[in-house]
């Protein structure tokens, strides 16, 4: 559990990175079309269409990471991240639709996302780094002295 646990934090993360590039070709997306023609709301929101279904998709694999957690006992710092990462994620997908209707919350939309991507990034770091320092001490200790 604790390889499935370290690989999914990555490939959380790079999904967070694809995410943020996603959400910056829909503003510019919807910029170079208005430089062409008039522009719908229709238009502009299909380039935010990969953007939202991922964010979707990260919420999924924020929950997954907190089952692995839990069912595999990584201890109380693995559950208390990946528990923080899917309240973070849904409060996204709250304020990401609620921006539509609402502009001003917007701004927190964007701010809620550096929250995931910081959290996301030290958990990744962190679960790495200790299966690293494990990985030596157990190498460490076999060896003859």
């Amino acid at each position: 559990m604790k390889a499935l646990f370290r690989w999914l934090t990555t490939v959380l993360f790079v999904a967070i990175v694809v995410q943020v590039a996603l959400a910056a070709y829909g503003a510019f997306a919807a910029v170079h079309k208005a430089e062409k023609h008039a522009v719908s709301q229709k238009t502009i929101e299909s380039g935010f269409d990969a953007h939202m279904a991922l964010g979707y998709i990260i919420v999924l694999l924020m929950l997954v990471l907190l089952i692995v957690a839990a069912l595999g006992r990584l201890g109380a710092s693995a559950i208390r991240f990946s528990a923080i990462l899917v309240a973070l994620g849904v409060l996204q997908a709250i304020l990401g639709v609620a921006s539509e209707s609402t502009p001003a919350i917007g701004p927190l939309h964007g701010i809620n996302a550096l929250a995931i991507y910081a959290v996301s990034a030290l958990l990744a770091h962190r679960t790495w780094t200790q299966a690293r320092s494990s990985s030596a001490a157990s190498q460490a200790s076999a060896s003859p002295a």
